[in-house]
């Protein structure tokens, strides 16, 4: 019999609605039909993700929320699971309240991944705020993947329905960004970009719009050189490479024609740059994939929301799609780092 890979889903900040939004996205609908080729191994807390289950089931008694079968199989080691019986299984690396704000979930689920390692990686909404107050320089998942990975390059990209977006820089200050922007940069977000799409989306020839860091993208160098000294020449250098890539576009109409159908992608040069437009679009179903990792890594899009937490009210459509998201990624490439 064929072994099931296994997709690992961290559950983010204890205190937020990760361990619910996981719960209700692995007892969904449309995950249960995925239980058939897949497991899960959830890397979180046994005791908010038992009471969560359990809120869950009272509310289904109600009609609130029907839950729909969990009972995971807890794990004593962090280990990949083979089990054909039950394939949602459970390890929690520490006590209960010693995540650190869930940093230890995603640590722990990058220990598994290079020892042992998994078809994907779905992550659940951490806070940056609560992290570092533990005494941890944290920025986001993306760059702490990237630096224990030693992945030299990597690129957030934003999906929905209807546009995709990815980042040239992402969790710096904006004052910062002129100082990060190079041509090599630019060049190589947009050649990742391409790769990522064509092998994850089956997207054969990506059309890929490219925005302007000025108003009107410069308006002839009237608003800024940017675009002429730094973006055109990485725009110039994607095309030699045999890349459909054009622009610099402005910025506030080039994602207005991306959702038209006139391109296939649209990549920003900052993070609220992108993000306002994908958030605007699909903040309840938008998701976040990780280009450039040695393993498919995808994310809600949307925070750790403290004060819907307990409540057994929030909404998993965006984790449900990230999971979706990365058992297609998982069917798309067949070369996988752990083909297990």
């Amino acid at each position: 019999m064929k072994q099931r890979r296994t997709i690992i889903i961290t559950a983010g900040d204890p205190k937020g609605i990760g361990p619910e939004v996981v719960i209700k996205a692995l007892t969904s609908a449309p995950i249960q039909n995925l239980r058939a080729e897949l497991n899960f191994l959830i890397v979180g807390p046994t005791e908010p993700i038992a009471q969560t289950a359990g809120l869950l089931d009272a509310s289904a008694k109600s009609g609130a929320w029907l839950s729909g079968d969990f009972n995971p199989t807890r794990l004593k080691t962090p280990e990949i699971p083979s089990g054909e019986n039950n394939n949602i299984f459970l390890y929690e690396p520490m006590p209960a309240g010693e995540s650190r704000g869930g940093l230890d979930y995603i640590l722990t689920a990058i220990e598994i991944m290079k020892s042992n390692p998994a078809a994907g990686l779905v992550t659940a909404p951490v806070s940056k705020e609560a992290i570092n107050k533990t005494g941890f320089n944290f920025t986001g998942h993306t760059e702490l993947l990237a630096q224990k990975t030693l992945s030299r390059k990597v690129t957030m990209m934003f999906t929905a329905p209807q546009l995709k977006v990815t980042l040239v820089t992402t969790h710096i200050a904006y004052k910062k960004v002129l100082l990060y922007l190079t041509t090599d940069k630019i060049f190589s977000t947009i050649e990742q970009t391409d790769d990522g799409l064509r092998k994850y989306f089956n997207v054969a020839q990506p059309r890929i719009a490219v925005c302007g860091l000025n108003p009107h993208a410069g308006e002839g160098q009237a608003f800024g050189r940017e675009e002429s000294r730094i973006i055109e020449p990485a725009i110039k250098l994607g095309r030699q490479r045999k890349i459909n890539c054009i622009g610099p576009f402005p910025a506030d109409s080039v994602f207005y024609r991306a959702v038209k159908g006139e391109f296939d992608v649209v990549v920003a040069l900052y993070h609220d740059q992108g993000l306002i437009p994908i958030k605007t679009l699909a903040f309840s179903n938008a998701i976040q994939v990780t280009l450039g990792l040695p393993f498919i890594r995808t994310s809600p899009a949307h925070g750790v929301a403290y004060d819907l937490a307990g409540k057994g009210i929030a909404n998993p459509a965006s984790m449900i799609e990230a999971v979706k998201l990365a058992a297609s990624m998982v069917s798309s490439n067949g070369s996988l780092f752990g083909n297990n």
